[in-house]
Parts: C-alpha cells; structure tokens; sequence
C-alpha cells in the first residue's frame, strides 16, 4: 500500500514539475493587463477655458470655448476599463514625461488628452518605439502644454504647435507615430461609422459579437450642433496603419471634400516594435458606464450646465458593440510586435541650376535647393545654402524652414541668391546646401550636396564643378555615398596628399573627432577629463574632453588610448550614446553571445538599420575608416532631433 503511495506521489510531483517546464509563463499570463490612463491636470482645466480670439503675429486666433469635461471623459474611461478586466493605474502629467514611468505599462489610454508638451510626445513616441501600446480616444497631443492661456487676457495659442498649420502641426515630434497626414477638422452631423477590413481588432469583435459588421450612429444634428472629428489620410504605400472604423454615410459635412465616401474613423497602427490605436471621433461619450462606482463627477461647467455622467450620449447608438472593439484594441495594442519595423529618416539634398557671374556693383551665385525624403517617416527641418570662400570662411548664405517633408516627397524648389564683392578673389569656392534635421532650426546637419564655383576671372562667369570625392574612393566603392555625404557635411577632410584611407583602422581620436563635428558641438570649457594620456595642450584633448564630457566616450583604466583602433563593439556602443539611438532589434549574429556586454548596443544599431545582420558582427576586429563614415552617416539619419 505505502509502496503505491510513494508511485502516486512520484507521478503527481513529475506531472506538476512537467506542466511548470512547459508553463513557465502561466503564471504571468494570468496576471492583468496594466494599464495607464492618462490625468492630465492641463487638459482637464483646458476644457473649461474661455477666450477671445484675435490676431498674433498676423495670424488671426480662434476663440476658445467651453467644452464638454475631459476629467469626465477620464473617469468613464477608468470605470469602462475596470469593468473589462483591465489593471488601471492613473499616469500624471510628470510621468508622461519619462518613458522609463511608461514602460512598466502594456498600454496607456488617452482620454481626450489634448495638452502635451514637447518633452510628453517624445517620451509616448519613444514608449510606442520600444514597445509599447497605446490608444488614443481622440484630440490627443494636439495642443501645446508650453503655451497654455493662464491669464483670463491670454488668446488661446495652445493649437499652434507649428507657427503654420501644416502636414504635421497637429502631433509635432509625435506625428510620426501616425504615419499619417493631418486633414482637417471636420464638424458633421447624422453620420453613420462602420467597422472596416478584417484587421484581427475587428475580425475578434466580429467573432465575439457574432456579426458580420459594428455600426454607430450619431443622430443628434438638429437638436445639437454638429460633432467636430479629426480627419487625416496614411501616407501612400504604408502597410503599418490600417483603417478599421470608416465613416458610412455623413449627413452634414462642414467640409465635404475632406469626409469623402469611406473616410477613415479610427486606425490600427504599427511604430517601431510597438502599436497604437487613434480614433478621430469621441468615442467614449458612446458607451454608458455604472456612475455610482465613482464619486468624482462633476455636476457641472462652468456655463452651470449638467455634465453627462456615466451614461451615453443623446441620440448617440452602438455604444455596446464599441465596448468589444475597445476591448479588443486594448488585448491586440498590449502585445509587442516580434518585429522591429524599420525607420528610415533619410533625406538628400539637391543643387540644380548652378550659375555664378559678373554683375555691374557685384559677383552673384544663384541656383535652386530642393530637399527630398528618402526615407518612410515625415521630416521637417533646414535647408541651408553657404558659400565658403578657398580660405573656407562663409561668405554668404540662404535659409529656409521646411515645415513638412512626407515619405518620398520633395521641398518647393526654393532657389537662392547669394553675392560676392565685384572684385572677389578668384579660387574654388564650395557652395553646399544641407538639412538640418529637427524642429525650429534645432537638431544637426543630416545631408549635404557640394558645388565647386570656380573663378578664374572675376570679369568672367565661373565654371560649375561637382565636387571632388577622395582619390581613393571609386565612383563604385560601397561607402561613397555616406564619404560624400560627411564631405559636404564638414565632417571628414581627409589626409593632405587628397586620400581618405578607407581601409585603414579609425583611431579613437579620429572617431571622436568625427562625433563632435557631426553633432556641431562646442569644445570650449570642457572639464578636464582626468585621464592619464590626455593633458591640456595635447593634440586633440579639446576633442576627448567633449567627448567625455557628453558620456559618449569613456576611459578605460585611467587612460583614453587615443591612437588605439576603435573595436567595431565599442563602435556600437559609442554611436548609440552619441546619438542617443533607441529601440532593440533581436540580434542573431552568430558570433555574439546572450552575455555580450556590447549585445544591447548592437540591437540597437539592427533597429535603427545601422547596421545589419549578415551572420557575423565581428565585435573585436578594428573598424575602418569607411566602416566607421559610413555609420555615422547612417547614425546621423536615425537620430531623432525632433
């Protein structure tokens, strides 16, 4: 009997012990989803300002009216959430701040979140990249929390995240996340919504409602006014952003070119490693919620009109049936993407049209700039044109403010005059236009074209010249475009004799060099880096200094080794930190380990197409030259200046 005992007990202990093997997530499966619902003070207190309108710097100014409450809203979306099974958790707008806050959740709710500041967008951009989800219930990140009206005087400059309106004003450095073109912002009235496509959001719904299609209707226009939505379009050939609501029939447009037929409603999106869900109607004032499970309504604005509660909307309908779609946004929004999507920031630059002659008071260059996104994500940025005499120095120069570049779409051919003295000096002068990348002038240099104007008589039209590449790069050598492109950047120079020694190791100093004059940074009133061979005076400590100085490089031992070749692991570790690179692409070189040190700078550089994985990453050979150009030209294009 004992001995058929102890059997039992045996095979109960190895089924146990064999279902733990097999399961060892079920645990952690079984645990809540996290989600944070996002409070934001601003945008709670924005909903009941008031203001006149009226005209700064020549725009004219909206007036801001009382709206209905967004606090509301927030406490609906709580309550709708909890009822759906979710772990909730209230995200103020301090955290909203920090993506290292964001990253313990699998998805955050924005409930009419429409104050952001800049420092916000990036972090909830960089959360998304990374992995994160996220649903967006409508004007989220539209407004700018820097220029909120606290004074009863002030206009409403919250809108004008841009000085212009444009492709992008609406999200600004978010924007990218869309993958989209802001429209319009449309006021409709008597309009159905209806489910779109079979994304697995809405095919799940579908199974679990048992139909074949979700309808919404709003029939309130005539006893309401109209319903302001939002309205934007994908860019072409973007298979990351999918429609799943599309507005049916529309019976009142106030724009009726911009709410055409199949309008999209609300969208599923794929950014980086991560997923969003943006609606561009209130959804929540749809679905009715058990009010008495919170005691912090408002009762009313301050118009002294009742807020609607935990119930739906007048004339408002299907508000059921979009409970189990969000349901579903939320599940299919908190599991991260296996996959990494690339993002691919590259712009060119042109210079067409080149000509350079003799006036009667002076010598004048004139041509044509155009910027072109290369890449998949929007840009904005600088076009700049300079004229740099044979000594090098600047003599004249041309900007202008490119507001929004879409994926495989150009600049206005802006073109440019620029004028010498009449007896200018002949000689080769470099005229080079370039992008700077990033918002209102900031961020670095991130593609350049370069001209030779070379004047042999200054009574005579000068000859326009491509500019030359190193004697040594053919005009088919692999990484000709990335030299060229750090060329006209002012990056590289290379070696007297006119050679870049492609092939020949980069040196610590040489690669650090390189970082500081990409990034434009200052090498004055650097700290003393106390390293043993690096002293003041000493060739090239003003550059170690700023290096060490930014965290980009460090000593090892004390010392620098300034002259040591740059290991292609240290590479990846020194560009990440230099430009500030973010994201992890599974790495599956076969010569690195789960336990290499340099593994996460690796699996950042395969996210941002860096580099990439071709079997070997030979962590402990030396970079070249060419190899280390060719990366930071590359590094330059994934930084996110915005």
């Amino acid at each position: 009997m004992f001995k058929h005992f102890k059997i039992w007990v045996g095979v109960l202990m190895a089924a146990f012990i064999c279902v733990n093997v097999m399961h060892p997530h079920k645990a952690k499966a079984e645990e809540k989803v996290r989600v944070g619902l996002v409070v934001s003070e601003l945008s709670e207190k924005y909903a009941f300002i008031k203001r006149e309108g009226g005209y700064y710097n020549g725009t004219y100014i909206q007036p801001k009216q009382i709206g209905s409450s967004i606090k509301n809203k927030r406490i609906k979306a709580r309550l709708l959430l909890e009822n759906l099974g979710y772990e909730v958790e209230h995200v103020n707008d301090a955290q909203l701040s920090d993506p290292k806050q964001l990253a313990k959740f699998a998805v955050l709710f924005f409930p009419n979140t429409v104050m952001m500041s800049k420092a916000q967008r990036q972090a909830v951009k960089e959360y998304i990249k990374n992995g994160g989800g996220a649903i967006f219930a409508f004007a989220a990140a539209r407004n700018d929390s820097a220029r909120f009206p606290y004074k009863e005087t002030d206009l409403d400059l919250t809108p004008i995240i841009y000085e212009t309106k444009t492709w992008i004003w609406e999200w600004d450095n978010l924007s990218e996340v869309f993958q989209s073109a802001f429209i319009n912002d449309v006021a409709i009235g008597n309009y159905t919504i209806r489910s779109a496509g079979n994304h697995p959001i809405v095919a799940n719904a579908l199974k679990r409602l048992g139909k074949t299609s979700i309808l919404l209707e709003n029939r309130r226009f005539g006893t309401y006014q109209p319903t302001w939505i939002e309205v934007i379009q994908p860019y072409q050939n973007n298979s990351y952003v999918t429609p799943i609501l599309q507005y049916e029939t529309i019976g009142y447009s106030s724009v009726p070119k911009h709410t055409p037929p199949k309008t999209g409603a609300a969208y599923a999106i794929e950014y980086g490693k991560g997923k969003a869900v943006w609606f561009g109607f209130q959804l929540l004032d749809y679905m009715t919620v058990d009010e008495h499970l919170s005691n912090e309504w408002d009762e009313k604005n301050p118009n002294g009109q009742r807020e609607v509660k935990g119930k739906a909307w007048d004339f408002l309908y299907g508000g059921e049936d979009l409970k189990i779609l969000l349901d579903e946004c939320v599940k299919w929004s908190a599991q991260p993407l296996a996959k990494f999507h690339p993002i691919d920031r590259k712009v060119t630059m042109s210079l067409t049209d080149v000509r350079a002659y003799p006036r009667t008071s002076d010598y004048v260059v004139y041509g044509t700039m155009k910027a072109k996104n290369n890449g998949n994500i929007i840009s904005r940025g600088t076009m700049k044109v300079e004229l740099a005499d044979p000594s090098g120095k600047v003599k004249a120069s041309y900007e202008k403010y490119v507001v929004g570049l879409v994926p495989k779409g150009e600049s206005y051919p802006e073109k440019f005059v620029l004028t010498l003295p009449k007896n200018t000096p002949v000689g080769n002068y470099r005229l080079t236009a370039y992008y700077r990348a990033g918002r209102n002038k900031a961020g670095v240099k991130v593609a350049g074209n370069t001209k030779i104007i070379s004047i042999k008589d200054n009574r005579k039209s000068a000859s326009i010249l491509n500019m030359p590449s190193f004697k040594d790069i053919s005009s088919h050598y692999w990484a000709k475009e990335d030299i060229d492109n750090l060329i006209s950047l002012g990056v590289i120079t290379g070696y007297q004799d006119g050679t870049f020694k492609p092939e020949a190791p980069v040196s610590r100093l040489q690669a650090a060099a390189m970082i500081v004059r990409s990034l434009g940074l200052s090498t004055k009133n650097r700290p003393d880096p106390q390293l043993e061979d690096v002293k003041p005076r000493q060739y090239g400590y003003d550059v170690i200094a700023t290096v060490v100085d930014e965290g980009i490089f460090s000593g090892v031992n004390g010392r620098f080794h300034p002259n040591a070749p740059l290991t292609r692991e240290q590479m990846a570790k020194i560009l990440v930190n230099a430009y500030r690179l973010t994201g992890e692409e599974e790495v599956h070189f076969r010569d690195i380990s789960s336990s290499q040190w340099s593994k996460p700078y690796i699996a950042t550089l395969l996210a941002n197409q860096v580099t990439q994985a071709n079997g070997l990453f030979r962590p402990n050979e030396r970079t070249t030259r060419a190899q280390f150009a060719a990366f930071v030209s590359r590094s330059l294009r994934a930084a996110d200046m915005d």
